[in-house]
């Protein structure tokens, strides 16, 4: 179990005990399970503290192996710190491929990033060219593991939380990029963002979702924020004690405090290439 007292402990001290092996064995089943009976890959494996990283023999991830297990670990303090939970049960199991093409193979998609919350599970590109968003994948597993799946009016806070919780994108905050849109007058209303979230544009919804989600959790509380996850905005009124008009004049008086003038960002690079 990842408890907050264990993990102040191992971010100060760092002290790991880590083995190398082939992989075979009894793991977890979808993803997880699919990534190991795949006989085009020849996953090796490192492990400490209730986290296994698998890797292919030499790789990037297997040269790094070391500091991706102890970047990890402390990761997984970070995100419990963010959602103020005190422990995650689960054992962590996470993979590092090289390429897009190379996830397409294992969860049908060439994302950079894929978290199959069920498993424990996390999919991760990384290479000397891309760096892997350990912390925004953890996010969606603690979340959904911890709190369960998000009521269907707060749908829109799954990859909110996890933007929030990673905090950056190339070289812009989540609230520069937010503030950015804002000024440029490419935010909707914060009803378009409760009742059509996917129709906004990922690089849209996504800054909006996590700047508000930023918003709440410092003004109200992080409590509030997981009461909004699990039953929904319907009532947001009565959770946060505004009306949503006032609440939508609050962050974005929150979000030119916190920022103050326009950054101009890249949003074309961003919707190309990522935040990576």
């Amino acid at each position: 179990m990842f408890e907050k007292s264990y993990c102040r402990h191992q971010i100060l001290v760092l002290l790991l005990l880590v083995f190398a092996t082939d992989v075979a064995g009894q793991t977890p089943d979808d993803f997880v399970q699919k990534a190991l009976d795949d006989s085009t890959f020849t996953w090796l494996s490192s492990s400490a503290n209730r986290i296994r990283i698998f890797y292919q023999k030499d790789s990037f991830a297997e040269k790094h192996r070391m500091m991706l297990l102890r970047s990890a670990e402390t990761t997984v303090c970070e995100v419990l710190e963010f959602l103020g939970e005190p422990a995650y049960e689960p054992s962590l199991n996470i993979f590092y491929v090289e390429s897009r093409d190379e996830m397409k193979r294992i969860v049908g998609h060439p994302y950079s990033g894929f978290a199959d919350w069920e498993a424990s599970g996390i999919f991760l590109v990384l290479n000397p060219e891309w760096r892997s968003f350990e912390k925004h994948e953890f996010t969606h597993v603690i979340t959904m593991g911890v709190w369960g799946p998000p009521d269907v009016t707060s749908r829109w806070m799954i990859e909110g939380i996890a933007i929030c919780s990673d905090g950056w994108c190339r070289e812009y905050t989540v609230d520069e990029i937010a503030f950015h849109l804002l000024s440029t007058g490419q935010l909707p209303s914060l009803h378009k963002l409760f009742d059509d979230y996917s129709s906004l544009g990922e690089i849209r919804a996504g800054f909006f979702a996590a700047s508000f989600i930023g918003f709440i959790r410092s003004t109200y509380g992080m409590p509030k924020l997981r009461s909004l996850w699990s039953n929904g905005v319907a009532n947001i009124d009565e959770v946060l004690g505004d009306d949503p008009g006032q609440i939508e004049n609050a962050w974005k008086r929150y979000l030119k405090r916190k920022v103050r003038e326009d950054i101009p960002v890249d949003l074309d690079t961003i919707n190309k290439l990522g935040c990576g």
